[in-house]
């Protein structure tokens, strides 16, 4: 009979999992073992937060499920943020952890947390492993993570249990997934009937289920503009006329003045954990998900719950009678009115985020892949960096966890074999600077990007517009050569456009991983109008 632990890595297999991220304690012996035996490979990371992330990044790439590990007490409780991002991003992770010994609670209580409460309000479920009802446990789990709204769980294994004999299930739970429903053709054509300025709104609910043609194709026949939220971007190309970019960033992106003229919203996926702004609109929503509209439940005229690709499909070809100076004409006017927006110049020996992003959209491969971690980069390049194929665009947005950049980067060149752009803060960096030791022990090919301003700019920014002291919030950098030069990984100092063109296309010629140094002036962030600047401080040239 096979024990606890190689219940566990069979049933991993057999759901599709083919590597754990994670850093073990003693007490995960007999589970890495049991993995090891199944070939399933264990990555061994520098921060458990940070295996999290890139089972998240995992699982949104491949449309399985991440699986992460780590010991109990202090390894568990660190891997609390990547673990909220999956619940807030809605990403299927499962986090292994060992416990304590059940026999020892009342008399031992070194390193010893209550897990269960501890992961409860951001895990499906989170459990603890015993030889009786392991099993059917294991499979609920790995049900539930991927039932409705997607989201992350934990099991727990005391070590001393680990290799005990664990029985089959006797039963199987019955799936909690909500039954289809026929979508109401009536109703939804009847909404639209007087509707002339309808909008379609994507989410990153669009997974697993990747709707992508049935999307363009709604868009067409209806002649309706399409707004993507930053983790469904790519969903309609941004190649596309009827594309009209991207909310869920600041109070004010310039997509909601589309959203704000529409008289009928489309809502394909959605989740409000994405916006900054909160959901006000009256505007009549036909609301189409994988689960329940709640949590918070958004008024809407009508709500379909299925896959929403054969939702789509059995609406058929939706007509409306749109406007003539809706749809692509709308969308010409912004897009044309974006383009006459003028930007501050650069100071001297350093780069604006406009040319550094234009410098990586010429060089690069239109299918690249594009992590960011979080700051005002994240807010920029999630509004202007626009991807021509659904996730390749990877971003930590419910919850907007600083360290997921690198993290997600990692994963995602691991898992997909192919160069990833990875655009970081330096305060985003340090949090995860260990995880460098990846990049060359896994053979990627990564650029780091790491955008070199020596502060916290989001809250600088805040500080600036209301004149107070800028407390807090700058710092200084390392030498990021030797930073470079310490984890085995090529190196490119950017204080001009001309430095960025070099260096990136020397990253994609060479392979292999790149460190970018870029020297950025925040001034071109959209989150930086209206602040005082100071002099940038000056940064010489590493020795």
């Amino acid at each position: 009979m096979p024990s606890i632990a190689e219940t566990l890595a069979q049933q991993l297999h057999e759901a599709g999992a083919r590597r754990v991220y994670g850093l073990p304690g003693g007490e995960n012996v007999d589970v890495l073992d049991a993995l090891w035996r199944r070939d399933m490979q264990f990555i061994l990371v520098a921060n458990e937060s940070s295996a999290c992330f890139m089972a998240a990044a995992e699982a949104r790439l491949t449309g399985g499920i991440g699986v992460a590990l780590t010991t109990l007490g202090p390894g568990a409780s660190n891997a609390c943020a990547g673990l909220t991002h999956a619940c807030l991003d809605r990403a299927p992770v499962l986090l292994i952890t060992a416990a304590s010994d059940p026999a020892l609670r009342d008399k031992h209580s070194h390193q010893a947390l209550d897990l269960q409460t501890l992961f409860a309000p951001i895990c499906k479920l989170s459990a603890e492993l015993a030889p009786a009802g392991a099993t059917a446990v294991i499979q609920q789990v790995l049900r539930l993570m991927r039932t409705g709204r997607p989201g992350p769980a934990h099991l727990s294994l005391p070590s001393r249990l680990a290799s005990l004999p664990c029985p089959a299930a006797a039963t199987s739970h019955p799936s909690a997934t909500p039954a289809p429903q026929n979508p109401p053709l009536r109703e939804v054509r009847a909404l639209l009937a007087d509707k002339r300025k309808p909008i379609i709104v994507l989410g990153l609910g669009l997974e697993p289920s990747r709707p992508y043609a049935q999307i363009r194709q709604l868009a067409e026949s209806l002649g309706s503009p399409v707004i993507d939220t930053p983790k469904s971007k790519g969903a309609l190309s941004a190649a596309h006329p009827l594309f009209a970019g991207t909310i869920g960033l600041t109070r004010s992106d310039p997509a909601y003045a589309l959203l704000d003229e529409a008289d009928c919203i489309i809502a394909l996926g959605f989740d409000v954990v994405e916006l900054v702004k909160p959901w006000d609109y009256e505007t009549p929503l036909l609301w189409v998900a994988d689960w329940h509209n709640h949590d918070p439940k958004l008024d809407c005229a009508i709500e379909v719950v299925g896959d929403i690709g054969k939702m789509l499909a059995a609406l058929g070809k939706l007509t409306a009678s749109t406007a003539a100076d809706w749809g692509a004409a709308r969308v010409r006017r912004l897009r044309e009115g974006l383009a006459a927006r003028s930007t501050p110049k650069a100071a001297a020996g350093r780069i604006s985020p406009q040319d550094f992003l234009a410098s990586l959209r010429e060089h690069s491969p239109t299918d690249i892949i594009v992590t960011s971690d979080v700051g005002s980069h994240k807010i920029f390049a999630a509004l202007e960096w626009q991807p021509r194929q659904p996730n390749r665009y990877l971003v930590s947005n419910g919850l907007s966890a600083m360290g997921y950049g690198l993290c997600s980067a990692i994963a995602a060149a691991h898992v997909m074999r192919q160069p990833v752009v990875c655009i970081t803060g330096d305060a985003g960096l340090a949090m995860v600077m260990g995880e460098l030791g990846l990049l060359p022990r896994l053979g990627l090919s990564i650029l780091v990007a790491v955008m070199n301003d020596s502060a916290l700019d989001l809250i600088r920014s805040a500080q600036r517009r209301r004149g107070v002291a800028t407390v807090g919030t700058e710092f200084v950098n390392p030498d990021y050569r030797q930073v470079a030069a310490a984890y085995g990984l090529a190196y490119q100092r950017v204080e001009s456009r001309a430095d960025c063109d070099a260096g990136i296309q020397s990253w994609l010629r060479q392979g292999g991983a790149m460190l970018l140094d870029v020297l950025l002036d925040p001034a071109g962030y959209p989150t930086s109008a209206g602040c005082q600047h100071s002099p940038l401080p000056q940064t010489p040239p590493p020795k």
